[in-house]
């Protein structure tokens, strides 16, 4: 996996990492593709696989509870808004902000009237993301852990597929952990996992 340090780095320079990044997620994307469409004889299991800098995260081993919540709604303006949250809490029992958690959250302020909770397409964000880039989709990405201290510099994810009741896709992002004091670097493919609709699934529901 290649690295690049944008420390100290100019705007433009920034603007080029950010579009090698894309670059490289739509690689993982067409490969995460072939895939899934080379095991469509075989029955559908549901799957997370995460990385934190570089190195393969046991999730299950970790998090006590893993939970998923999906979300269509109508706005003022009649657009339809949509929320997909992945949540994983370390501690088993009720979702709560003060225990210790991470949270991959997609939200979509123009999603499409197609009775769907969550659209398969390109979400990105981030405090570095590259406005122009912004503009390629309404699909917005942000990554969450306890407190008030940590951000999201740049962070992208695909949507592949939504179908009955289940969602596939893959994201990608650097976050600040004000816990650890540095930015780290997270990869997240989720495969055929059963999107709930119950709100005490995560507390990020009424956030995004």
């Amino acid at each position: 996996m290649l690295t690049i340090s944008l420390w100290g780095f100019n705007v433009e320079h920034y603007k080029i990492y950010n579009n090698l990044k894309l670059f490289c997620l739509v690689g993982i994307v067409s490969l995460f593709a072939f895939t899934c469409d080379s095991r469509d004889e075989e029955p559908l299991e549901e799957s997370i696989e995460m990385w934190v800098n570089g190195s393969e995260f046991n999730v299950r081993e970790y998090y006590e509870s893993i939970t998923t919540y999906g979300a269509s709604s109508v706005q003022e303006d009649g657009s339809i808004k949509k929320i997909f949250v992945l949540h994983f809490q370390r501690e088993d029992g009720r979702v709560t902000p003060e225990k210790e958690h991470y949270a991959l959250i997609m939200y979509d302020n123009n999603g499409q009237d197609n009775g769907q909770l969550i659209d398969t397409k390109l979400y990105l964000g981030g405090t570095q993301m590259d406005s122009l880039l912004l503009q390629t989709t309404s699909g917005r990405i942000t990554l969450e852990i306890v407190g008030l201290s940590d951000f999201t510099e740049f962070a992208q994810a695909s949507i592949q597929k939504y179908e009955d009741g289940k969602v596939s896709g893959i994201a990608d992002g650097y976050f600040f952990n004000p816990y650890r004091n540095e930015m780290q670097h997270g990869i997240i493919i989720f495969d055929n996992l059963e999107v709930g609709t119950d709100p005490d699934a995560t507390f990020y529901q009424g956030v995004y």
